[in-house]
């Protein structure tokens, strides 16, 4: 991006924050604030003339110092709250979502992920190059805000989530609908809204809802606390793609697709269906599931991954497993298992063979048929 667009974003960003700062919301408000002057900061890099560089420079610093006195202010209000008689409700709910923060980016990639090339390609149109490039993502070119991932379980729907956001610079919420339901019934509409206040504050953010059916099953006959923590979600995803500015990706994990509501189907713009791996996909998993191993000469990845065909990839991870602990187990019922200087034997095609043989996979063929009917009504894929 330019100088110039950087400027102008810079001017949105600074725009929005007075309104916010005007309206007393300050914790929107710091978000842009620093928005904009990560902007100008940016911007100084391309400006060769001193002096411009130095009044943007003024301006982020402004920008900064603002939201600095803006988080005393909250910091402030809320020892206040606490001698009147404790801390407000929403705080609580809040510093109880600062634990499904990933705070530290995940280390796997999109390129580590075995397969899953057309699911991959549409998570970076949807969410990697929009934050990438936010100024060639607007208008009708707006991007995608909701995005659902269907398909059988162990296929790596929940990698493809974090290694999306180890691309970007991006805050991660990592959610799982079930925890949200049982551990928070009654107070589960606040947190869903708490949610998405966190998601504005911290943008740019992607908020990942594993087992999304939990919470987006189709309505009616549900309990009524149920039925308002579907609305809550229903209305703050709305709140995303009405609104230009945020930066906010919902990404939900399914392996029912069929259960989920039409009103959310219809919210979550793309709808991705992971398949089981195909055959370069099943020889890649083999492979990386048995990195630092030693392996005799026999072992042919080419013939495993033919007669593992309609394994999921955690099925392929689990044979792995029980076939590389074939040697650990021949030296532990030799007595040997005490002995340093003696090492174990490198693994044999067999072992993996017998691991087949005893882990059978856990999807069924109609069960495919199923997911693959869905994906040709309603999948983007």
């Amino acid at each position: 991006m330019s100088a110039q667009g950087l400027i102008a974003h810079a001017k949105e960003f600074a725009q929005k924050a007075y309104e916010l700062d005007k309206n007393k919301e300050y914790s929107e408000a710091i978000s842009y604030y620093l928005n904009a002057a990560e902007a100008l900061m940016k911007a100084i890099k391309f400006e060769r003339n001193y002096e411009i560089a130095r009044t943007l420079r003024k301006k982020a610093e402004m920008y900064i110092a603002r939201a600095k006195e803006l988080r005393e202010i909250i910091k402030k209000k809320r020892e206040k709250r606490s001698k009147v008689g404790g801390d407000d409700e929403e705080e609580k709910l809040a510093r109880a979502l600062e634990d499904i923060i990933v705070t530290e980016k995940p280390s796997v990639t999109l390129k580590d992920i075995a397969g899953l090339e057309i699911a991959k390609q549409a998570l970076r149109e949807a969410i990697v190059l929009p934050l990438m490039r936010p100024d060639l993502f607007s208008g009708a070119r707006r991007p995608w805000r909701g995005i659902l991932l269907f398909g059988p379980p162990g296929c790596g729907k929940t990698l493809l989530a974090k290694a999306t956001a180890a691309e970007v610079k991006a805050t991660f919420f990592n959610v799982s609908a079930s925890a949200i339901i049982s551990k928070w019934l009654g107070e589960s509409e606040k947190l869903v809204r708490t949610l998405f206040q966190l998601a504005r504050e911290k943008q740019p953010s992607i908020v990942f809802i594993d087992e999304v059916d939990a919470l987006t099953s189709a309505r009616g006959g549900e309990h009524d606390a149920m039925r308002r923590v579907k609305t809550e979600l229903l209305t703050s995803m709305d709140g995303l793609t009405s609104s230009d500015e945020d930066r906010i990706v919902v990404i939900g994990a399914t392996n029912l697709p069929d259960s989920i509501d039409a009103a959310f189907r219809r919210r979550f713009e793309r709808r991705i269906y992971i398949p089981l791996p195909d055959f370069q996909a099943r020889k890649k998993i083999f492979e990386l599931n048995t990195r630092g191993v030693e392996l005799s000469e026999d072992v042919d990845f080419n013939y495993l991954s033919e007669i593992t065909d309609g394994y999921s990839g955690a099925d392929i991870a689990m044979v792995c497993r029980d076939a590389i602990m074939t040697p650990i187990r021949e030296l532990d019922m030799s007595g040997a298992i005490s002995d340093p200087n003696i090492k174990a034997r490198p693994v044999r095609q067999q072992d993996f063979l017998d691991a087949i043989a005893t882990i059978r996979p856990s999807v069924s063929p109609n069960e495919i048929k199923k997911y693959e009917e869905w994906n040709e009504n309603f999948g983007s894929t």
